[in-house]
């Protein structure tokens, strides 16, 4: 690209200095605007079409730079930002601001300022960077017309916002250097290691109850048998509420003795047999106990 070759820049930034050419073409028209008020309220100055045509460009132009600074910077937007409309645009204004400064000039040669001839040659020397600013603004016009044509986008703009963009596959905060690979792939399919493996093996593992003894957990021998002491044992049994001395019989079984002996005087609280305790064989009954005891 020859105007690019020229002008030695670089697509991605003509978004920024475009805008940046804007905003110093808004700043100098607002301070073009405040001084011609002063002028019109100055002693013995005139009001009329040399000095009104500057102060009306102000207002005029603001529908420009909405359009050429805003319109191609939002997706929504942009398919109103041609780049052939954004050249005219610019070029229009650019010989706009270029009569404004030279109308405002010959109203300070026919000595039409009054007492505010030093703020009217003022704003000669702002008009006169107004139009430069325009001028600037409608080469990159013509460098997004040129680059339009040859690539079919227009340059840096479809590019705005990409670096934020985030792949949803691939991790968001990945500790990996930032290269092709920056971002580690989030496969939530895959297994973890050998040790995770070995335990959801162990977890899916059919029940094997002689794994664990064929002795019961609790045992007639192993409930409490205090010492030979002067003062009162404990309940063996939470649900006696009688009060008996040490080495007293309680009335109630134990209810971890086991469901298949014999039958004792006193009623039993069923607890399951052991796993080896069954016989395939042998029909099925309920184990010897009174079933109309009510613990309360």
């Amino acid at each position: 690209m020859a105007l690019s070759e020229k002008l030695n820049l670089n697509p991605n930034k003509v978004p920024n200095i475009k805008l940046g050419l804007h905003i110093a073409q808004v700043v100098l028209a607002l301070t073009i605007f405040i001084l011609e008020i002063i002028v019109f309220r100055a002693e013995d100055s005139k009001i009329n079409g040399n000095n009104g045509w500057p102060f009306g460009l102000c207002f005029l132009s603001i529908p420009a730079w909405v359009y050429l600074a805003l319109a191609p910077r939002y997706e929504r937007t942009r398919r109103a930002a041609n780049p052939n409309v954004m050249l005219v645009v610019d070029s229009i204004f650019a010989i706009f601001w270029l009569s404004a400064f030279a109308s405002q000039a010959a109203y300070n040669t026919a000595n039409s300022c009054g007492k505010a001839c030093a703020v009217s040659k003022a704003i000669v020397g702002i008009a006169f960077f107004e139009t430069l600013a325009w001028v600037f603004s409608t080469l990159i016009s013509a460098y997004t017309l040129r680059y339009y044509q040859q690539n079919g986008d227009l340059p840096g703009y479809e590019n705005m916002g990409s670096s934020q963009n985030i792949d949803p596959d691939k991790a968001a905060f990945s500790m990996a250097p930032h290269d092709e690979e920056a971002y580690a792939p989030i496969n939530m399919d895959e297994h973890h290691d050998d040790g995770h493996d070995d335990g959801h093996e162990l977890h899916n593992r059919p029940y094997d109850p002689d794994s664990y003894g064929s002795q019961p957990i609790y045992e007639a021998e192993t409930s409490y048998q205090p010492h030979h002491t002067s003062s009162p044992a404990p309940h063996e049994n939470p649900f006696d509420n009688s009060y008996r001395t040490h080495g007293s019989t309680s009335p109630h079984p134990s209810p971890f003795a086991d469901p298949y002996a014999a039958p004792s005087s006193g009623p039993q609280i069923y607890a399951p047999p052991a796993a080896d305790d069954y016989d395939d064989g042998r029909p099925v009954q309920f184990p010897t106990a009174n079933y109309d005891r009510t613990l309360h």
